[in-house]
């Protein structure tokens, strides 16, 4: 992605180096606000979104082989992103 435009088409950040290791940061930082701000909209038309959400992801994980230390490890991990993905915003 060479650029990302504010809504009304205007150049707000041209991709440059990163000279501070900071891009997946800030990245995931603006995706999980983007998410976070999509579930609680959603949320008020639909308020099981957050359950079926969190539903999903537990369905998910419980395909995965619990002996493992490692889906254990991912399934944590999910649960734990999940988790702030959906909490209602204060």
């Amino acid at each position: 992605m060479d650029e990302l435009f504010t809504q009304e088409g205007l150049v707000l950040h041209e991709q440059k180096p990163d000279k501070f290791d900071m891009d997946a940061g800030a990245y995931k930082l603006a995706i999980n606000a983007v998410v976070q701000a999509l579930v609680e909209h959603a949320s008020d038309a639909d308020p099981e979104l957050r359950a079926r959400i969190t539903l999903a992801m537990e369905a998910y994980i419980t395909k995965l082989n619990p002996q493992s230390e490692r889906e254990e490890d991912f399934a944590e991990r999910a649960r734990g992103y999940v988790a702030l993905l959906v909490r209602p915003t204060a």
